[in-house]
């Protein structure tokens, strides 16, 4: 008795561990398994704060409600070029990336833009026109 017992307990807990199998499939293609995104090749192009100034240009980056830090200040320049490179391993398919183009001020930040994608898997290179002037390129992969 105890023998047949014990075989029912395997062949159940062998069954269970056979349909995990299809339910992380299946939240892999449903894109809520999480997946690894990477932000990078931040550029931007005529950036201005007003008319009479270049901006002191920076980036920060967020993916749905996290906040992944931001690129470093570029002084006085209307086209700046970060090499930084951001990665946030919980990201899920459709998720709201932000970047927020910003001039660094002495008082507070302005913001000269937001850009906004609703992320895919795959790599993709977007661009956005910013607020005031310019435009933002960036690349991003998501897998």
């Amino acid at each position: 008795m105890l023998a047949q017992f014990e075989g029912l307990l395997q062949s159940h807990v062998q069954c269970r561990q056979l349909s995990l199998i299809p339910l992380l499939l299946l939240l892999c293609t449903l894109g809520v398994a999480p997946l690894k995104l990477r932000v990078f090749n931040l550029k931007a192009s005529s950036l201005r704060p007003n008319q009479n100034s270049n901006a002191d240009g920076f980036v920060r980056v967020y993916c749905g409600s996290a906040s992944l830090e931001q690129t470093e200040v570029y002084n006085d320049s209307p086209n700046p070029s970060w090499g930084k490179s951001f990665t946030y391993e919980r990201a899920l398919q459709n998720d709201l990336l932000e970047l927020k183009v910003m001039d660094k001020d002495v008082a507070f930040d302005d913001e000269l833009g937001v850009c906004q994608y609703r992320i895919k898997v795959g790599i993709s290179h977007p661009s956005c026109s910013q607020k005031k002037e310019g435009i933002l390129r960036f690349s991003y992969s998501l897998s």
